[in-house]
């Protein structure tokens, strides 16, 4: 949808759009419906309608015996002509003047003035009587409709016979002796109001509320500069994306220090997001082959998009392949790896780089083998110089000997310089970004600090992602497993493995076995 990516109108992409935003198009519905209904309800006044029809009579002889073959283009032009000035002389100034007067005199000032303006001179304004009535002409005929409408059904009936009674005289006065007016019924008192017609004010009020709606979809989208599509990302920025994890949050406890980390050893994962992981695994595996340094960095742009949560789990999922794995806490300001893996904060990277504590007192273990975390450690004051001290580098150096690989968790770039600080010393950064969060202009400075620092940029990982249907379809098959001693991942497969190659071997032997000497 936004114009610097793309060119054509998508409108797979516009649908797409109005579906995610169907919630707020029916909201706006229901509440332009409920408005529309109570306005036209206890806002708007009703008005009351009444209307008669007046016979006009003419003594030419055109008109009452009809013309010559050969002039009945002119007959239909006089009765045109005729008709409208019976209008013209019902609507004349006069005519309002003294149908008002009467209506002060036969109701009162007190009840005319809830329905129309009363001056001084207990006179009703000519243009504002005028309003409430409608004379048209029945075509081809001299037949009158007149219709009043009002605030109050009594006015407007007493306005019709009015005419019924007077517009004889008005006619015969304007035009001459040979027109009458004769009025077929007298006008019927109708206590149903015509105005406001609830039910069309209620759907008008929906449709208005859901173009409104859709007017303000496409203007947030328009200027919405966030994050929703891989390729875009990656064809922007000219980074891999190597990764997607999928919308998740935990059914943790109340009070559970956790909060809202959902880690890959939390049992109420689903299996899409374990997958969604080991699919980043593979990728950063892949992506390391060409470094002689097995160490990364991950960091977002901005806060809370995820970084701390997804460097865990990244560590976890590459320590079930059977790597040895260390996690180093470089967020030194606020640390949330502690908490995560529920150790204790004290004694770690902060302590090691001041070298108040020896560096192999630092490194914690955890639940698993072949994972192992340096927490953030104490407070300091000057976390970015401690950071990019010499210190740093040395801790790496005797790190990345002992460990296949070595995942540090640093703060947002945006905010502070210890990402790329660290980044400099590492192979490179994995960029953690919010779906539908993360704006385009946030990357960008990123980016541009990453550029300025010479930093390597390994690429993204998209976090949050909006669940694909196809991932509902697919079911963790309901298998039992025979209890076994703990084995990693990378040692199931070689026992696997080995198990296939002595089955072959034996298989082999037995068919040479058999087989004839010659």
């Amino acid at each position: 949808m936004r114009n610097d990516e793309r060119s054509v109108i998508n409108f797979k992409e516009i649908f797409s759009l109005i579906f995610r935003r169907l919630w707020l198009i029916i909201l706006f519905a229901v509440c332009g419906g409920i408005i529309a209904f109570c306005v036209s309800k206890y806002l708007i006044s009703p008005k009351y309608e009444s209307h008669i029809k007046l016979y006009v009579q003419g003594d030419s002889p055109m008109l009452a015996n009809g013309g010559a073959a050969g002039n009945e283009g002119n007959d239909v032009n006089n009765l045109k002509q005729l008709t409208n000035t019976y209008i013209e002389v019902l609507n004349d100034d006069l005519v309002m003047q003294e149908i008002g007067t009467n209506l002060v005199t036969r109701f009162g000032r007190d009840i005319i003035s809830k329905v129309f303006t009363v001056n001084e001179e207990n006179n009703i304004p000519a243009n504002e009587l005028r309003d409430t009535i409608f004379i048209e002409s029945v075509p081809d005929t001299l037949v009158l409709n007149v219709q009043v409408i009002t605030k109050d059904p009594e006015v407007s009936v007493a306005i019709c016979n009015y005419f019924a009674l007077y517009s004889d005289l008005y006619l015969q006065k304007a035009i001459g002796t040979g027109c009458k007016a004769q009025y077929m019924s007298w006008a019927k008192y109708n206590g149903t109001p015509v105005s406001p017609d609830k039910m069309k004010n209620t759907a008008l009020g929906a449709v208005s509320a859901v173009l409104f709606a859709l007017l303000l979809i496409f203007l947030m989208d328009f200027f919405d500069d966030s994050v929703r599509d891989v390729n875009a990302l990656s064809n922007r920025y000219d980074r891999a994306v190597i990764g997607e994890v999928g919308r998740f949050k935990s059914k943790s406890k109340k009070g559970d220090k956790k909060g809202g980390f959902v880690s890959l050893f939390d049992k109420y994962v689903p299996l899409r997001i374990v997958e969604n992981y080991k699919a980043i695994r593979t990728s950063i595996i892949y992506t390391l082959q060409s470094y002689d340094k097995k160490v990364i960095s991950v960091s977002s742009a901005e806060p809370f998009e995820g970084k701390s949560i997804t460097a865990a789990n990244i560590a976890i999922t590459l320590a079930q392949g059977g790597n040895k794995v260390l996690l180093i806490d470089a967020d030194l300001r606020t640390p949330v790896q502690h908490e995560i893996f529920r150790m204790r904060e004290k004694n770690g990277l902060a302590n090691a780089l001041t070298r108040i504590s020896d560096l192999d007192s630092c490194i914690k273990k955890t639940f698993m083998d072949k994972l192992d975390i340096i927490t953030a450690g104490d407070a300091v004051s000057n976390p970015s110089e401690l950071v990019s001290s010499e210190n740093m580098d040395m801790i790496i150096e005797r790190l990345e000997d002992r460990y296949n690989y070595i995942i540090i968790d640093t703060p947002a770039v945006n905010f502070f310089t210890d990402a790329v600080e660290v980044a400099k010393k590492v192979s490179g950064m994995v960029m953690v970004v919010r779906y539908n969060e993360t704006s385009s202009a946030d990357i960008d400075s990123a980016m541009s600090r990453i550029e300025f620092f010479e930093a390597n940029m390994l690429g993204f990982i998209l976090n949050d992602v909006k669940n694909n249907k196809k991932y509902n379809k697919f079911v963790a098959p309901n298998r039992n497993v025979t209890s076994s001693a703990k084995r990693t991942d990378a040692q199931m497969m070689n026992r696997n493995n080995s198990s296939y190659i002595s089955n072959s071997g034996s298989r082999n032997r037995s068919v040479n076995n058999n087989r004839p000497r010659r």
